[in-house]
């Protein structure tokens, strides 16, 4: 079964229905919160945390370099460079919800 994707066009549409605003005015919102997050991600600090309540937290980390990878294809030793990566925590409300649904309504 394919993963349903949502793109930025659902979100604004989902948005502008619960706070029955025009798509337009939806847009603004969404895009200031985006951008709001990507500020914050890029900042200098590795070692950065955006925490919202009942949500979840996003946790930016700081991976060392990595010489042990290698290449599935040509069976090569790949050196990774050290980078960022944002890691999502969920909330344990939505935890809860996710892990206490049936998994026979999951596969319908």
């Amino acid at each position: 079964m394919n993963p349903i994707t949502f793109k930025r066009h659902d979100l604004i549409k989902k948005i502008s229905y619960k706070l029955n605003m025009n798509y337009n005015e939806s847009k603004i919102i969404l895009e200031s919160v985006l951008g709001s997050f990507k500020d914050l991600f890029i900042k200098e600090n590795d070692k950065s945390r955006i925490e919202i309540r009942g949500f979840g937290v996003f946790n930016i980390y700081k991976t060392k370099k990595r010489t042990n990878a290698r290449n599935p294809m040509t069976k090569k030793t790949v050196i990774i460079p050290p980078r960022k990566k944002i890691v999502f925590k969920p909330s344990k409300k939505i935890n809860e919800i996710l892990n206490n649904t049936d998994m026979k309504d999951n596969l319908e």
